[in-house]
């Protein structure tokens, strides 16, 4: 059983996920509802000094939580230390119990959803949001999220353009005149009217273009005279000239969302680098909360954007692990057998009655006078009678003889240190554990599964510089900088100095790095590293020490086959035997011997099960996407 000491301090934990040092006030002030408000702003206003009710209310509180957290009531724990915060902020290590506390109860509530999803996968998926809501940043929890929808991206056209309603009909074109005459007739002929830019000039042109439709026919109309158009309403186009700043103000732009499905905000960066260096969309910004990109730009460049994504995401192959993992502990106590006397000692039987009675001579003579003790009994049967009968104390020797030999004065008796025992007892224990979880990646990029907790480990206190020590050793043109602070501050300034603890997180427990390749056989190939890290179960200046253990392999299965890692993190063994010597190894007094065992392994049952869920297109190149020239300056 873990003290609750150690829980706290540095003891044997198993557990996960290292992150920046941060100040633990800000983020409990962020996760807990109740950290007083005066302690969220730490910088821009001091906590208020506790009474001396305050600190024993919350020394108790810390005591309580202490206890309920060895063994094993971590909401109870949480709520504890959150009380003892409350009512002394200033303590850093109520702050670190409190933590600790919480990513304890979050751990052990993904365990029981692990055991709850093959039976009841409702009730799993229930204490996973229960996880989630006390602690979303947590990277445990963020392996347990529901599975992404694999499909191909999703569009959402969040600002649409103005679609021309146009006819479907065909018209060839072989004429010479303005570009107003020829805008005119084209727009007629298509049932459309046209608007011109007053700054358009008055030129003549040529076209010829034969059975085309009303794209085709204002895109030749386009390239002959250098101009675009756009809608103005569905029966209405505005012609200009092709210039940057025609563009820019008629050109119409629309707004895009396009989501996908289990990528995270760096795999992002790429397609937003896309969109604005081949495609010169200016407005791109990433929405990592949906994991989704927000285009506005031109219809075309919008539509040309989704075409490319849809394209690379479907050129990509992806592979989801099954994570199973089993912690298997046993512990075995054995103790049977027969513990003689390990000593004996021999003494005078004569001496040590005169003893007794020379210590209770008052006794004696009123037991005599009363007729109790005839007269002219010996020494050795008063005595006798004064330990076994009258309950006197005081003699160790006569109630431990083992047996008595010699006749008279020499009469000699043997007494032993212990009375002989016999010991049946055996005791046996088995601890399982278990993880499972689902990891998606693309080819050959990596997965991480973690199992176990953070710990946090205090790093560094922070205190203003009105604290007694700094501002002692501290002077301003000769003067005591404490001095200065008593006379502008006042004198209880010195005390109220707030203290705040720098926390870092260090995974303890299994990390598993996955790293999967696609091979033309339809096998995968994948490289695995595996890392155990634990509390050591010493400090270096209250610094828990780490001990961890890392290996690495690479594997090559098929589709959906499972590959299976043991190993044994814990094992150790004691054995004493209790016996005479040499008696103990004679036939037939075995027996004699007393054995006292114990035995106790830990081990490590790691299952990883590799699906294709997606494979990546087998044409070579990419889908034609034709775009309207821009120019790049006026």
């Amino acid at each position: 059983m873990v003290t609750a000491s150690k829980l706290i301090s540095g003891g044997l934990l198993a557990g996960v996920c290292a992150v920046a040092p941060f100040s633990a006030r800000t983020a409990l002030a962020q996760q807990t509802p109740n950290l007083p408000p005066d302690s969220q702003e730490p910088a821009a206003r001091k906590p208020k000094e506790p009474s001396q009710k305050d600190r024993d209310t919350a020394e108790k509180a810390y005591l309580a939580g202490a206890k309920e957290l060895a063994n094993g009531h971590f909401p109870q724990a949480e709520k504890l230390f959150a009380q003892a915060v409350e009512r002394n902020p200033l303590r850093s290590e109520y702050v670190q119990a409190l933590l600790l506390a919480r990513e304890h109860h979050v751990t052990d509530l993904l365990h029981e959803a692990a055991k709850e999803r093959s039976t009841d996968p409702a009730g799993a998926d229930a204490l996973v949001a229960q996880a989630r809501s006390l602690d979303a940043t947590n990277p445990a929890v963020a392996q347990h999220a529901p599975p992404v929808d694999l499909h191909p991206i999703r569009t959402e056209r969040l600002a649409a353009s103005i679609v021309l309603l146009h006819n479907a009909s065909r018209h060839s074109y072989h004429q010479r005149g303005s570009i107003r005459s020829l805008a005119e007739t084209v727009a007629r002929d298509y049932g459309l009217r046209v608007a011109f830019d007053p700054d358009m000039p008055t030129k003549d042109y040529r076209i010829d273009v034969d059975n085309a439709n009303f794209a085709e026919a204002m895109q030749v109309l386009g390239l002959v005279s250098d101009t675009m158009f756009v809608p103005l309403d569905e029966h209405t186009i505005l012609l200009a000239q092709d210039t940057q700043l025609n563009h820019q103000r008629y050109e119409h732009m629309v707004e895009e969302a396009y989501f996908f499905p289990g990528y995270a905000a760096d795999q992002l960066k790429d397609f937003v680098s896309i969109a604005q260096t081949i495609l010169r969309i200016e407005k791109v910004s990433v929405d990592a909360a949906q994991n989704a990109i927000v285009v506005r730009g031109p219809a075309d460049l919008a539509d040309a954007a989704e075409r490319i994504f849809t394209d690379l995401m479907g050129g990509q192959s992806d592979v989801v692990f099954d994570v199973k993992v089993y912690s298997v502990d046993h512990s075995r106590a054995r103790n049977l057998g027969v513990v003689l006397p390990s000593s004996f000692t021999a003494y005078n039987l004569a001496t040590e009655a005169q003893n007794i009675i020379s210590a209770n001579s008052s006794l004696v003579e009123q037991l005599i006078a009363n007729g109790v003790i005839p007269s002219g009994t010996s020494n050795v049967a008063i005595a006798a009678y004064l330990v076994f009968v009258a309950g006197v104390s005081g003699s160790t020797a006569l109630t431990n003889t083992f047996f008595v030999f010699g006749g008279g004065s020499t009469t000699t008796g043997v007494t032993t240190g212990n009375a002989p025992t016999i010991n049946l007892a055996l005791s046996t224990s088995d601890a399982r554990t278990l993880e499972d979880v689902q990891i998606r990646a693309g080819n050959m990029q990596n997965a991480i599964f973690k199992a176990g907790m953070r710990y946090p480990i205090q790093t560094s206190l922070y205190s203003d510089i009105a604290s007694s020590t700094s501002a002692a050793n501290t002077s301003v043109n000769g003067v005591s900088l404490s001095s200065l602070l008593s006379q502008y501050l006042g004198s209880s300034s010195l005390s109220n100095g707030s203290v705040i603890p720098q926390v870092q997180y260090e995974d303890l427990g299994i990390t598993v790095t996955a790293n999967p390749k696609i091979q033309w056989t339809g096998d995968i190939t994948t490289h695995l590293e595996v890392k155990i890290s634990a509390l050591a179960g010493s400090s270096l200046n209250g610094i828990p020490i780490l001990a961890s253990r890392q290996f690495s392999s690479d594997l090559t299965v098929h589709d959906g086959d499972t590959v299976m890692m043991v190993s044994q993190t814990t094992s150790s063994e004691t054995a004493a035997v209790t016996g005479l010597p040499g008696l103990s190894e004679l036939p037939g007094f075995q027996s004699t011997t007393n054995k006292n065992g114990s035995k106790s392994t830990g081990e490590l049952v790691l299952l990883v099960t590799p699906h294709i869920t997606r494979r990546a297109h087998t044409s070579a190149r990419g889908p034609y996407i034709p775009l309207q020239t821009r120019p790049e300056t006026d």
